[in-house]
């Protein structure tokens, strides 16, 4: 009777062991998303406006102002934001990195500010209109929007983009639109305002027309997994491998406790 109910405190021990140690994997185990939900600047609208998967930005401000305060709001409360640059502005281009850490200290995003003190009617780096010969953009082009998506005939290699800047000084430079081989091309439209350091870009996704793409929403082409859900996946997958090595311990051992068990029954009838 003894060995019975040391067998059974000793299964129960082992159940409770193991659980506790899947608990405090999980209890400990920290997030990793390292983006932010709100950039803030005293007084100041940054373009374009803020989105999450968006990391640049610009802004220019009057010559007499010497120094930014910036609120970098992370989407995670946990996470650690570090500001980088120069916010005691010089005159011209200065550029400010905001790093963020996800909580589990491996993932990170870096947000980049640019910011022009001075030269405010040199510093347009704003397109007033982007026209794509017999295509319509979605959604239709406004300044401070830079993501635009639209389908173009398969037959064609080179689409014919008129980008027209809104200062007639700035220079217009369009990157990707070659040999459009793929189902997806992804172009960009980079603005550079007369004072040569403000920079601004624009995003096209080109989809060629007649080819399916899978797309669950149906409303943008479809993007790649983002370095932040990639490593949430592989964290979940993680999770759910050790749970099923735990699952399948506790298991063995409540086997090999009932086998033992039914032996010691065993011998003892034979006695």
């Amino acid at each position: 009777m003894k060995n019975k109910v040391r067998i059974f405190f000793t299964i129960i021990s082992s159940i409770i062991f193991i659980l506790a140690q899947f608990s405090t994997v999980n209890a400990t185990a920290k997030n990793n998303n390292p983006m932010l939900k709100d950039i803030k600047i005293n007084g100041y609208s940054i373009e374009p406006k803020f989105e999450m998967f968006t990391t640049e930005y610009v802004l220019t401000v009057e010559e007499e102002v010497d120094k930014v305060e910036i609120e970098a709001i992370p989407d995670d409360e946990k996470a650690r934001v570090e500001i980088k640059g120069n916010t005691t502005l010089e005159f011209g281009r200065n550029e400010i990195e905001i790093q963020v850490t996800a909580e589990n200290g491996q993932a990170k995003q870096s947000y980049f500010l640019y910011i022009t003190k001075g030269y405010s009617s040199q510093a347009n780096a704003n397109l007033k209109e982007i026209k794509i010969e017999n295509i319509e953009l979605a959604p239709i082009f406004d300044k401070n929007t830079i993501n635009y998506a639209f389908e173009y005939p398969k037959s064609l290699e080179q689409l014919k983009i008129e980008a027209l800047p809104e200062d007639e000084d700035a220079k217009v430079e369009i990157v990707g639109n070659e040999n459009l081989k793929e189902v997806t091309q992804n172009i960009e439209i980079q603005v550079t305002a007369k004072d040569g350091q403000t920079i601004k870009t624009y995003y096209l996704t080109a989809k060629k027309a007649g080819i399916e793409v899978e797309n669950p929403e149906g409303n943008e082409p479809p993007r790649e997994e983002t370095k932040q859900e990639k490593q949430t996946k592989e964290t979940e997958d993680a999770n759910t491998t050790l749970y099923m090595i735990i699952v399948i311990i506790a298991i063995v051992i409540i086997i090999i406790a009932i086998k033992s068990v039914t032996e010691r029954r065993k011998k003892k009838y034979e006695k």
